[in-house]
């Protein structure tokens, strides 16, 4: 792991410009335009915090599940697979990298189940269709497409420096979190 964010794989691999996007996405825009690509991205970015919260995970995972999720996709058309698996999939291997604990593949099997019905039920009627050894699989192909680089350098640490530095109360790191 590099000791700065710009000697990091974070910074050398990851910051890409709009030109190796658009690339990279070039059979994705053949069927969808740019801001349908970008919807699904999002909603699968709500799908990954709805997940998060059901299964009682610190900020850090979700945005680290999120970014997961995005870094696969910025590389690999969203045919290759099935974005549905890759969320679970991206909260699963988050959680393992920021040392939250292994998640119980049942325990996400579970949340996946309650969160589709409770709140997506409107895009996915049915059960969720994936099992334990799918997600165990695909973290594989995840891991293998971000070329093993799992460490993110998140705002949260600069922000809860400045925020001391302004010498502010805990209100104002909530609201930074939540609003």
């Amino acid at each position: 792991m590099a000791g700065n964010f710009w000697q990091s794989s974070h910074y050398q691999q990851w910051i890409l410009d709009r030109s190796d996007l658009l690339r990279e996405r070039h059979d994705d825009l053949k069927h969808l335009s740019q801001e349908d690509y970008q919807k699904i991205m999002i909603f699968f970015a709500n799908v990954i915090q709805a997940l998060g919260e059901n299964l009682k995970l610190r900020q850090q995972v979700i945005a680290t599940a999120t970014v997961y999720f995005k870094r696969f996709y910025s590389r690999n058309s969203l045919r290759c697979i099935d974005p549905l698996l890759m969320a679970p999939t991206c909260i699963f291997l988050a959680a393992k990298v920021e040392e939250f604990g292994a998640l119980s593949n049942n325990r996400i099997i579970t949340s996946c189940q309650q969160v589709l019905k409770s709140k997506f039920s409107y895009v996915y009627p049915q059960d969720f269709p994936y099992r334990q050894h799918q997600i165990l699989e695909c973290e594989f192909f995840l891991l293998e497409a971000m070329d093993c680089c799992l460490i993110l350098y998140h705002p949260y640490r600069p922000l809860l420096q400045y925020i001391q530095e302004l010498g502010q109360d805990e209100n104002l790191l909530q609201t930074a979190w939540y609003d």
